[in-house]
């Protein structure tokens, strides 16, 4: 396998670990979001759509989910 591919994957993994040891849901979120990004390009690497599909799935809800809280901490902070 190519060394790039390999590098990519466990930069996934470690990305994946390190999302899961943060508190706030929008640190989690962004860490998740960055770790399915590198398994996206991981998959296309090996020509892996299932690794490619799960990881645009994950980035499309991450995205959504952290809009959605920059719009809560915005209208929190207008309210104040």
């Amino acid at each position: 396998m190519n060394w790039i591919a390999e590098i990519l994957g466990y930069l996934a993994i470690a990305t994946g670990f390190f999302a899961i040891t943060k508190k706030d849901m929008g640190t989690f979120r962004l860490w998740h979001l960055i770790s399915s990004f590198f398994y996206i390009i991981y998959g296309l690497f090996l020509k892996s759509s299932p690794l490619v599909i799960a990881g645009v799935i994950f980035c499309i809800i991450h995205i959504y989910h952290l809009r959605k809280l920059k719009k809560n901490r915005n209208n929190k902070t207008q309210a104040l």
